[in-house]
């Protein structure tokens, strides 16, 4: 598993130069399809941290915070964390990511990379999926989290995949 932010350097780094809409928006809905794909093969998935149901679909808090800066505008720069030893800010490191992973990462990248912002929106908006159960809940009693679950997640991939563990 790794932190959000590693997999979005690694992504910025591998495509970011090619792909002019690569968005705060649309790096966290890569992101969560990413490790949805990935929980169809892995008990934890890629990503260590957890989505939350936005409005606007699937979000990783430290991705947003980390991008939000670029607004709606083209990611220009890697994320960074404060190195509380040095004082400094320093790029998340990416190159440690197994080879397998990064090609995992790359194939769902490149599968959906094909669609636009807002379609990866509606796709994730999808009625019955992980976002739409946890939000509809939500709204109905805004004292419930927003955390989308895992094992929904899972599910929900295991479904699109025809109920087969993917390798």
């Amino acid at each position: 598993m790794y932190e959000a932010r590693k997999i979005c350097n690694y992504l910025i780094a591998r495509y970011g130069e090619r792909s002019s809409d690569l968005t705060n928006a649309r790096m966290n809905k890569l992101l969560y399809y990413i490790h949805g794909w990935s929980l169809t093969s892995r008990p934890q998935g890629l990503v260590r941290n957890h989505f939350f149901a936005w409005k606007f679909g699937p979000i990783v808090r430290p991705v947003y915070d980390a991008f939000k800066s670029h607004g709606e505008n083209r990611i220009t720069a890697l994320a960074n964390y404060l190195d509380y030893a040095t004082g400094q800010m320093t790029t998340i490191a990416y190159d440690d990511i197994a080879a397998d992973d990064a090609d995992l990462i790359s194939r769902v990248f490149e599968n959906y990379a094909k669609y636009t912002t807002g379609q990866l929106i509606e796709m994730s908006h999808q009625s019955g999926g992980p976002w739409d159960v946890v939000y509809s809940a939500w709204v109905k009693d805004n004292r419930l989290s927003t955390r989308i679950p895992n094992d929904l997640i899972r599910g929900y991939f295991l479904q699109k995949a025809g109920g087969q563990v993917r390798h």
